[in-house]
């Protein structure tokens, strides 16, 4: 015990690798109690309709919407780690009080302005950390292992996410209504403050990048006007995420509205997708690295273009197709976010890379934001056909991607 702690001690690269781990696993407790299944059934008990439950859906994709707008001040930061610290902890804290503020002004209808308007500050918060990060994970994990330590490190968390979910189900399911949710944002608080503790752990890292453009207006310039393949791959990501923003983001709407799954069993199946993705990383993350991420992404998104049906199907199949689809969803889901994730930081420069990454933030942000935020008044009449939409754009994407863009950015 005390030869390793003299080793992460003496190796701050190996400390960093490990905090990053325990970093990833505190930040599920906090994000599982915010997203998918459960922030959907909070807004709606506080009265949310298609449009808000559309704009709840795209936070996540607003928040990198903003990104261009901060990397051209953030190139050659110094002090990353407190930044970061800093950065992840407003938001963090700010999502787990929005909806325990939320509670105590119902049953007032002011009770779900206040809870999306505190999300959509805490998500805007957020952005220029997440530039950082790129940047910091970029020096901190080698090239050569970042398939594996990726894939291992979303594993672990994939487990802790594994536990918060049957926790939170079981609990909105033995105290239904506002107790239930309570308790889901005292968990939810819990985790921001473990997730600040974590950062903690990590160590300081010199600054990672230089800068080539002269101003702002030259950040923002330069990723979008370089030639290269990362322009191409950025787009093709945003057509990506318009695709799947058509109808991911409502696979809770089918679960919760359409279907009327009990919280408990949407908790079992969420585990289920959880514990497929956790298996099934050191497979992806093998892979990426033996054969490259462009190979890996055109198997994952034809994966992924399939799960939408299976939704849909799901609505004459009942819970074994449910299951599918979920066990699908999670090992494609994260094997495509390792995948993307490596790709953009392998090719983006060295020179202003926050800005690259900003761009792709930015490209993506927009259609993952604007796009659920109008499909959602679509989910009531229509969302089989949304369904289907969303099967049919990410499958001609998928062929896009296989035939034209995959031998292009393998080269670079």
């Amino acid at each position: 015990m005390r030869a390793t702690i003299d080793l992460l001690r003496d190796h701050p690269q190996k400390r960093g690798m490990l905090a990053s781990v325990i970093e990833a696993c505190c930040f599920n407790i906090w994000f599982t109690a915010v997203s998918g299944s459960f922030l959907t059934g909070f807004a709606i008990y506080l009265g949310a309709g298609g449009f808000t439950l559309g704009v709840l859906a795209g936070l996540p994709a607003f928040s990198t919407m903003l990104q261009v707008f901060c990397a051209p001040f953030l190139v050659g930061l110094v002090r990353r780690r407190r930044f970061l610290a800093i950065g992840c902890a407003v938001q963090r804290f700010t999502t787990a009080l929005s909806g325990l503020i939320a509670l105590v002004l119902m049953p007032s209808p002011v009770a779900l302005s206040v809870f999306v308007g505190l999300q959509l500050f805490a998500w805007a918060a957020v952005a220029p950390p997440v530039v950082v990060w790129n940047g910091y994970m970029s020096d901190l994990v080698p090239i050569e292992m970042r398939g594996q330590y990726f894939a291992r490190r979303s594993a672990w968390a994939g487990g802790v996410a594994m536990v918060a979910v049957m926790l939170y189900g079981w609990l909105l399911e033995r105290f239904p209504g506002a107790p239930g949710f309570q308790l889901l944002y005292l968990f939810c608080l819990t985790g921001a403050a473990l997730n600040l503790a974590a950062w903690t752990l990590h160590p300081e890292l010199p600054p990672g990048e230089t800068r080539r453009a002269g101003s702002f207006w030259d950040s923002v310039r330069v990723p979008l006007l370089r030639r290269g393949p990362h322009r191409p791959a950025t787009l093709f990501f945003a057509a990506w995420a318009g695709a799947q923003g058509i109808a991911v983001p409502f696979y809770p709407v089918v679960l919760v509205q359409k279907m009327g799954i009990s919280y408990e069993a949407i908790a079992v199946l969420m585990t289920l997708q959880t514990l497929t993705a956790i298996l099934t990383a050191g497979f992806w993350g093998r892979l990426q690295d033996r054969i490259g991420q462009p190979r890996v992404i055109g198997i994952v998104a034809g994966l992924l273009a399939t799960v939408p049906l299976l939704f849909l199907g799901a609505r004459w199949g009942g819970l074994p197709v449910l299951v599918v689809a979920h066990m699908l969803q999670g090992t494609a889901l994260n094997a495509m976010t390792v995948a993307n994730q490596t790709l953009n930081m392998r090719l983006a420069p060295r020179e202003d890379r926050s800005s690259y990454f900003a761009f792709f933030g930015v490209a993506a942000g927009l259609m993952g934001f604007f796009t659920p935020m109008l499909m959602g008044p679509l989910t009531g009449r229509f969302m089989d056909g949304l369904l289907i939409a969303s099967a049919a754009a990410s499958a001609g994407l998928c062929l896009v991607w296989r035939s034209r863009l995959a031998p292009l950015v393998a080269e670079a």
